[in-house]
Formats: structure tokens, C-alpha cells, sequence
């Protein structure tokens, strides 16, 4: 599933327009450019039953958009906030609605990048295999 929703994110046209190909799982790659999206699953989300697992799955993922200005951080929000919500069937998975669930900015001092703004956003992800 988390390879498929990287899939999404560069499928779309409007998000990749602002960030190109660099969304990573966990941590930016050394030396890439800006901006970036990095992702990370924070809740397995698995849905149960009374007759016991479902194949439906309501995950939470941490995305973190990096940027040198706000203005280019708050552009990509937008893009994922377009990208996410809507559903959408990508390799083996059907994506259906995204809901946002929390959206924190802060400054982060990087080694040898000097201060990048970030955003922080929650998404609880509903998903299934096709």
C-alpha cells in the first residue's frame, strides 16, 4: 500500500509540478534539492469486524513538506490536501476519501542547509486491495 501511495503522489500532476519526483519514505535523500515530501506510516490502521479482520484499513500517515519559504510549503499543502482527498485506484490499491487530521509548521535548522520551513500534516488514509 505504501508503495502505491508513493505511486499517487507522483502520478499527480499538480503536486509533482512543485516538488518533481523527490517524495521519500521516512527521510529526505542527502543532498536532495528543495522543496521534498517525506512520508511515514503512524498507525497500521488495520479494521476489524465481529467476524474479525476486514480488508479495509483507515491508516494514519505523517507527510512532511520541506521547503525554503512558507509560501512554497503552503502551495504543496494545498497540491496533497487536492491529491489526497479524493479517491483513487493506483497498483494494487483502491484509495478512497483522505482525511486530514492535523497540520503543524515549524523551523528546522538542517547541517549545511541552514533553516527549512516545515509542515507537518496527519492524513488518516482509507485503503484496499484491488
Amino acid at each position: 500500500m505504501e508503495a502505491d501511495l508513493i505511486a499517487r503522489l507522483l502520478a499527480d500532476s499538480g503536486l509533482m509540478s512543485l516538488v518533481g519526483n523527490r517524495v521519500n519514505p521516512l527521510s529526505r535523500v542527502d543532498g536532495e534539492d528543495l522543496p521534498a515530501i517525506t512520508l511515514m506510516k503512524v498507525s497500521s490502521g488495520r479494521s476489524y469486524t465481529f467476524d474479525g479482520p476486514d480488508d479495509s484499513a483507515g491508516g494514519l500517515f505523517q507527510f512532511d513538506i520541506w521547503a525554503r519559504t512558507v509560501a512554497a510549503a503552503k502551495a504543496i499543502m494545498a497540491a496533497l490536501l487536492n491529491a489526497l482527498e479524493k479517491p483513487a485506484a493506483v497498483g494494487g490499491t483502491q484509495f478512497g476519501m483522505s482525511f486530514l487530521q492535523s497540520e503543524r509548521d515549524s523551523l528546522e535548522e538542517v547541517p549545511g542547509e541552514g533553516t527549512i520551513y516545515r509542515t507537518s500534516a496527519d492524513f488518516l488514509i482509507w485503503s484496499h486491495p484491488l
